[in-house]
């Protein structure tokens, strides 16, 4: 075989392969839609078997076209033959890079276990006896290794699972070997491996998006399959459910490259939900078992031939509307967590969910919201430099905070972090540099309280700290729609995270609320809270399609209820939209 011959039966396969890899797509769409319902692992298999069709499809082609005999192909080829030697040379070019990004990422999993050191021999044994429990015949070694962000399996012939060195005091011990399980679960099922070449197909396609959609969804559905398998070993989703959330909640990006299965990988908060709350197995996903035997077939066979008055708006006033005013048949009936739920849809003011929301009770950091309208309708320098002092100082819980004494920052880059990160040290500096000092600000807020008709709702400091701090899910609803009405507000506490100078250098803040950010999520403003008293509390507004919705959640048991709460909230308007 030429050369010639061989570049240009290798081009007209490329070519072919962009339109087969569309129909690839499109199909294997439509199964994983029918296969909704059914064990991950059968959406694994669908998604590793297209994948392999994806590459399978233009190396036969490439061979065909290349055999001796086919009279007719130089005469097919020939307008199209002078461009061949550019368009492969650009695909070496391209799976070139992609190839040395693979090595890379095999060179960082050979240098990460030669730094690691062997784990606490406790804690080898915790391993090796969940390791017999899951039926693994092959030795898997744990070592520590600082700077990680989550546990990795890597090895496939001498497997080993890297922990991070700080987990082992920052998690509890439980927690730790749900986490542990997840990734022996990895090992068991040769994952490192398949992750390996999978990437490998990546390289070698790296030209076709569906190439990169169907390998993202495998390794989705490869976290669900491995959730499953570690929750049967422990015989508690509740548990690992948890230990993900912890891990979550961790700060640190993950590093790792994408071929170490990792238990932070894919949709952390969908995996939390679907440990929570499993969606019924669909009884008839067997059915799809012919159909994908028949698309497999067809393959064979193509190949071939987005400041304000205080009179309350509409949403507002129907969201302090009772509840007991709406028809029960209208409301969506969940199963949540939450002790005090309030959902309303802002455009037509509807209630369309309400669980015991007059009931007073602390809203912890919620009152930030109404901190941060207080001190815009002030109309202060937002450039003006506010230092940290000892009056700051959190002396009734002994909160934790990130900001020292003596800090200084803007007034703006104040708001930010109470906002984003609940910061209590500069919500107590907002409050204490407002006009007329603290007294001023007490003052300016109980008048917020009165124009907005909260009468239910009872602020005594700018935090939430104090439990005398008390509202309801009806006038929270009411107070998250005020609060929409501030550009500054929404801006702030709809992003995921931001960069504020502090101290003359920039900080990067996180969103407390997780779901900020999270894929399938629209967002538009958020406020989280806790105490022991309160509770895990969530207020925020989010799109629900076109339409503005508003949930409130008071007094939840953790975090990973408040966003299984929220996650059956949005699931459960999304289908009642459709």
């Amino acid at each position: 075989m030429s050369l010639d011959i061989a570049m240009n039966a290798w081009g007209w396969a490329l070519l072919n392969f962009v339109w087969q890899g569309a129909v690839i797509g499109g199909v294997t769409a439509l199964l994983l839609a029918v296969l909704r319902g059914a064990p991950a692992r059968w959406r694994y298999a669908v998604c590793a078997l297209s994948l392999l069709l994806c590459l399978a499809l233009p190396l036969a082609q490439c061979l065909d076209l290349a055999m001796p005999g086919e009279g007719d192909f130089t005469t097919e080829l020939q307008p199209l033959a002078g461009q061949m030697p550019a368009l492969v040379t650009a695909w070496a070019l391209g799976a070139g890079l992609m190839l040395t990004r693979l090595a890379l990422g095999l060179a960082w999993v050979g240098r990460a276990r030669r730094r690691s050191t062997p784990a606490p021999a406790e804690w080898q044994a915790r391993l090796d006896s969940l390791a017999r429990r899951l039926g693994l015949s092959r030795a898997v070694s744990l070592r520590l290794l600082p700077g990680l962000a989550g546990p990795i399996a890597m090895g496939a012939l001498k497997p080993c699972v890297l922990l991070p060195a700080a987990l082992l005091s920052r998690l509890p011990v439980d927690l730790i070997e749900a986490l542990l399980a997840h990734e022996l679960a990895h090992v068991r099922r040769w994952d490192y491996l398949a992750n390996l070449l999978q990437s490998a197909v990546e390289a070698l396609l790296f030209f076709h998006p569906v190439v990169w959609w169907l390998s993202a969804r495998m390794r989705a559905e490869r976290e669900l399959v491995a959730d499953q398998i570690s929750a049967e070993l422990l015989g508690d989703s509740r548990r690992l459910a948890l230990a993900l959330h912890a891990l979550a909640e961790l700060d640190g990006e993950d590093k790792s490259p994408r071929l170490a299965p990792a238990a932070r990988g894919g949709d952390l908060l969908g995996r939390i939900e679907h440990l929570l709350a499993p969606r019924p197995q669909a009884t008839g996903w067997k059915l799809a078992l012919p159909a994908l035997l028949i698309a497999a077939a067809s393959f064979v066979a193509q190949a071939k031939g987005r400041n304000v008055p205080d009179t309350p708006t509409p949403a507002v006033q129907a969201a302090q509307a009772a509840p007991s005013e709406v028809p029960p048949a209208q409301q969506l009936r969940l199963p949540v967590n939450a002790k005090h739920v309030l959902v309303v849809d802002d455009a037509t003011g509807k209630v369309l969910m309400a669980r015991d929301a007059d009931a007073v009770v602390p809203i912890a950091s919620l009152t930030k919201l109404l901190t941060a309208m207080v001190v815009l309708d002030a109309k202060q320098d937002p450039n003006e430099k506010l230092r940290i002092t000892n009056d700051d100082v959190d002396t009734l819980k002994h909160s934790r905070s990130r900001v020292r004494v003596g800090t200084q920052m803007s007034r703006l880059a104040a708001l930010e972090m109470a906002l984003m990160e609940s910061e209590n040290r500069a919500a107590f500096a907002l409050a204490r540099n407002f006009p007329g000092g603290e007294a001023g600000f007490v003052k300016a807020m109980q008048a917020k309280l009165r124009a907005l008709g909260l009468s239910r709702t009872s602020i005594t400091d700018p935090t939430g700290l104090s439990p005398a701090n008390t509202s309801t899910a009806t006038e929270m609803a009411a107070i998250t729609a005020a609060a929409a009405r501030y550009g500054e507000i929404e801006r702030i506490t709809s992003v995921k995270k931001a960069m504020v100078p502090v101290d003359g250098r920039s900080r990067e803040l996180h969103n407390t609320n997780r779901l900020v950010g999270a894929k399938g999520w629209d967002i538009r403003l958020s406020k989280t809270g806790y105490t022991e008293e309160a509770g895990r509390c969530l207020a925020m507004r989010m799109m629900n399609g076109k339409r503005p919705v508003t949930v409130v959640l008071l007094d939840a048991d953790g975090s990973a209820h408040r966003l299984r709460d929220a996650a059956m909230i949005r699931k459960s308007l999304a289908r009642q939209a459709s």
